[in-house]
């Protein structure tokens, strides 16, 4: 079983609510769930990370995968929780350091290729994490 963590922002308006974003690797028949209220975009989120996943030459975790957003009673939308993802997911299976990305804020659209897109709101949501206390 693996853990990983880190961090997102979810705007509502123009104001940004930091979103803690959980993946769960668990010893089990390969599956992918989202849960915490996504949108039907950041449902699609589970395919653009995957395939960016692999097409950047990491393997891509051969596990029960279930990513948590929390807090799960906000409403999340679009493409820019998809880098969080895949942070959050290779964290959890060891590829990254997990201890160095629970107390960071990733902010990202992946392409299909694992090229990094940007996103609407960037103002906004770094505004969110350095009022949240993250550099």
């Amino acid at each position: 079983m693996g853990l990983g963590r880190t961090r997102a922002v979810c705007l509502v308006g123009l104001t940004g609510h930091l979103v803690e974003v959980e993946a769960h690797l668990a010893a089990s028949l390969p599956g992918f769930s989202l849960v915490g209220l996504p949108d039907a975009s950041l449902a699609e989120a589970r395919d653009r990370v995957r395939a960016g996943v692999t097409s950047s030459g990491l393997g891509w975790p051969s596990r029960r995968i279930t990513v948590n957003l929390s807090p799960a009673s906000l409403p999340k939308g679009g493409a820019s929780f998809d880098l969080a993802i895949a942070v959050a997911v290779l964290a959890g299976a060891g590829v990254c350091d997990p201890a160095r990305t629970a107390d960071r804020v990733h902010l990202g659209e992946l392409g299909l290729d694992g090229r990094l897109r940007p996103v609407r709101g960037v103002l906004p949501a770094v505004a969110a994490a350095v009022a949240a206390g993250f550099p």
